[in-house]
This record gives C-alpha cells, sequence and structure tokens, in this order.
C-alpha cells in the first residue's frame, strides 16, 4: 500500500525545491574582485601606473559589458562609486573603480588623469571577459569631469591613437561652469577645440538645482553652448533640490576655492537618497541601453 502522506510530503519537498531553485540561482550570482595595477598603455604617459578594483559577474558565455567607475574629489575613500557598482554588477556589467590619488590630495587639474582614463578603456578592451565595443564610463564631480571630457575626439585620438574609444558616458554633477570656461577659453589645461568635435557615444550629465559649484542651469547652458554637431550627442538631468553629491556615503560641509563659479565657498555635500535611488536607477538604464547586447 502507498503511503500517501509519505508520497505527498516528497512531492511537496521536490516542488518546493523547484520553485525554490531560480531563487538559489539569483542568490549564488557572485563577482570576482581583484585588486589592479598596470601601466596605462595610452600614447600620453604610457607608463602612468593605474590602479583600482576590478569586479567581473560570473558566468560563461559572451563577453562582459564593462562600465569605469571614477571618483570625486576626496578620493576612493568616499567609496560613493559602491552604491552604483554593486547594481551594475547584478545586472552583469564587470566594473573597474579607479583609485587615482589619496583623500585630500586632489591634482591642479583632471588633465593629470587623462592616461588613467583612457588607461583603463585600453586596458579592458583588452581583457579576455570584456567586450571592447561596450565600454562606458562614469564618474562623480572631479570624476564626473573625466567622464565628460573622454568623450572628445580630440583627446581620444591623442590618448588612445583613435583605436578605442568610449561607448557612454555618464558625468553626475561635473561642475559644469568650468566645463563652460574651457569653451570660452578660459581654462589653461584645456584648449576649447577638445569641444568642437566628439565621438558620437551617448553623453548624458545628471545635475543638481542647488550644486553650491554651480549655478542651477550651468549644465543645461554648458549643453547649448556646444557646437551643434556636438550638442545632439549630449543631455541632460537636473535633479530639483538635490545639491552636489547627493549620493554620498556621509554628509559634510566645506570650503573649497572652486565652488560658487571659482569665487570660492562653502559646498554642502548632503545625502539626497530619494535623489540618489533615481540617479542610480538612470545609470542602470543608460548602461544597458547604450552597452547591451547588439
Amino acid at each position: 500500500m502507498i503511503d500517501l502522506k509519505r508520497a505527498f510530503g516528497v512531492l511537496s519537498f521536490e516542488v518546493a525545491l523547484l520553485c525554490f531553485a531560480p531563487m538559489q540561482a539569483m542568490a549564488e550570482l557572485t563577482v570576482a574582485k581583484e585588486k589592479v595595477s598596470f601601466a596605462s598603455a595610452t600614447v600620453f604617459d604610457p607608463e602612468t601606473m593605474v590602479k583600482g578594483e576590478l569586479r567581473l559577474p560570473n558566468g560563461a558565455g559572451e563577453k562582459l559589458p564593462a562600465v569605469v567607475v571614477i571618483h570625486n574629489a576626496g578620493g576612493l575613500a568616499d567609496r560613493t562609486g559602491a552604491y552604483y557598482i554593486e547594481a551594475l554588477n547584478q545586472a552583469g556589467f564587470a566594473t573597474l573603480e579607479l583609485d587615482l590619488f589619496p583623500k585630500g590630495s586632489r591634482p591642479a587639474t583632471s588633465r593629470i588623469n587623462l592616461p588613467h582614463t583612457y588607461g583603463s578603456l585600453i586596458y579592458l578592451a583588452n581583457h579576455q571577459r570584456i567586450d571592447p565595443t561596450r565600454i562606458g564610463v562614469m564618474g562623480f564631480s572631479w570624476g564626473g569631469s573625466l567622464s565628460l571630457v573622454s568623450a572628445s575626439t580630440e583627446l581620444t585620438q591623442a590618448y588612445t591613437g583613435g583605436k578605442y574609444r568610449f561607448a557612454a558616458h555618464l558625468p553626475l554633477y561635473p561642475v559644469c561652469y568650468a566645463h563652460i570656461n574651457v569653451l570660452d577659453g578660459k581654462n589653461k589645461y584645456y584648449k576649447p577645440s577638445i569641444y568642437q568635435s566628439v565621438t558620437g557615444s551617448p553623453v548624458h550629465i545628471l545635475a543638481g538645482e542647488n550644486d553650491n559649484y554651480d549655478d542651477p542651469d550651468s549644465c543645461p547652458k554648458f549643453v547649448q553652448a556646444l557646437p551643434e554637431a556636438v550638442r545632439k550627442h549630449v543631455s541632460v538631468t537636473i535633479y530639483p533640490g538635490a545639491g552636489h553629491g547627493w549620493d554620498t556615503q556621509e554628509d559634510r560641509n566645506y570650503q573649497d576655492a572652486m565652488a560658487n563659479k571659482g569665487r570660492g565657498g562653502n559646498v554642502n555635500h548632503y545625502r539626497n537618497s530619494e535623489v540618489a535611488a533615481k540617479s542610480r536607477a538612470f545609470a542602470l538604464e543608460f548602461f544597458k541601453s547604450t552597452l547591451g547586447p547588439k
């Protein structure tokens, strides 16, 4: 005679296993993390050493899309990028988070870090698990500036010989008045010519209405000041009520000579969780749409 109680018990257990299997598979998604250090291999300053953390989601098959993530002027210790990196990894993106300089050691110009930025592109493009045609870049403030200028055809040609280019650029609060100064010929480190032509990869700027470095409309003004052929590749989103560093992990208030459009002054660097959630969701969708399967 069949023991119905035992039979149904086994069946229930097997059904439970089947139901749990997809959840278990999702839970088992792991990300390999590796501290890396390599020479930039750029045309200019090819021996510049680049440091960072490479994260590769598990799984075999097709090569992965990747995103270079560049911290703000506070250095890697601020850990703003982690909020985005974890989401990107879970969505199947490899990430390379750069470590440009110790906290409080911001160089005089972001141009110092162009070999690191383009060197990371070259490194990923030659990695066996990365699709060289699907590499994006995003950054915060200082890193935002680098993720913006790296769309320049002139700079891309100069540093990579035209062999490589980023497929998407997402600058977050990149201090847009400084880029207006570039267009106006008021920046001694970058010439206006860098924005006369871009690679054609999409650029989307995320900025806050109450950024203490800029006016509320500094980023839209920058985009409007670009040549028409360049402007069509650049978009901007302004988050109402958000300040500089709305996605920061640690609130702080500080003085910076670059604040208030270069006049100097106070900067409020406070987290806005609602806006942070929106910008992270935007980042995911932006890179899915620009770096997704062909």
